[in-house]
């Protein structure tokens, strides 16, 4: 069943993008989840995911690649990273081949932020300060520039195994 599902979506693609690659920029997005291991001498060797068990305390690094295929620039370009249930962000590596805006949420993706705050209610009253980046949902990249046709940008961001 999984095949056939895989396929069917394979299908439908290609039958959007002959319809309409002519007119307009048309963003593939691809996925591919790593597991980060490092030697002694802190050499990294990635491997991938599919299928693996995890375990507590390993580190993920997921890689968004944005190909536009269609024949027009495509503009404001903001593809989003999951933090998936289980893991915690890894700050400082949600990172890009190209300038950029990055964004954060707390929220599941309804609010976002460069450096999202939580309220925290103390004796003093409430106060607001700086958000555990293990607390973040969701990352988001906003491209400064439009991804020419043809073109590909890469996104990577790192999440731990709790």
């Amino acid at each position: 069943m999984q095949r056939l599902s895989l396929a069917f979506a394979f299908a439908a693609s290609f039958i959007v993008l002959g319809a309409s690659a002519n007119a307009k920029p048309i963003v593939v997005l691809k996925l591919d989840a790593e597991l980060v291991q490092k030697d002694a001498k802190g050499v990294e060797t990635l491997t991938p995911v599919s299928g693996s068990e995890l375990k507590p305390g390993e580190t993920v690094r997921y890689d968004i690649v944005a190909t536009n295929v269609g024949s027009d620039p495509a503009t404001k370009l903001m593809p989003i990273g999951k933090v998936p249930n289980g893991t915690a962000y890894e700050a400082g590596t949600a990172t890009a081949s190209s300038a950029l805006r990055v964004e954060f949420s707390i929220d599941g993706g309804k609010t976002w932020s460069k450096s999202p705050t939580v309220k925290i209610v103390t004796q003093s009253g409430t106060v607001e300060k700086k958000a555990d980046p293990a607390a973040y949902t969701s990352i988001r990249w906003i491209a400064e520039k439009p991804l020419a046709p043809k073109g590909s940008v890469s996104y990577h961001y790192e999440v731990r195994v709790k």
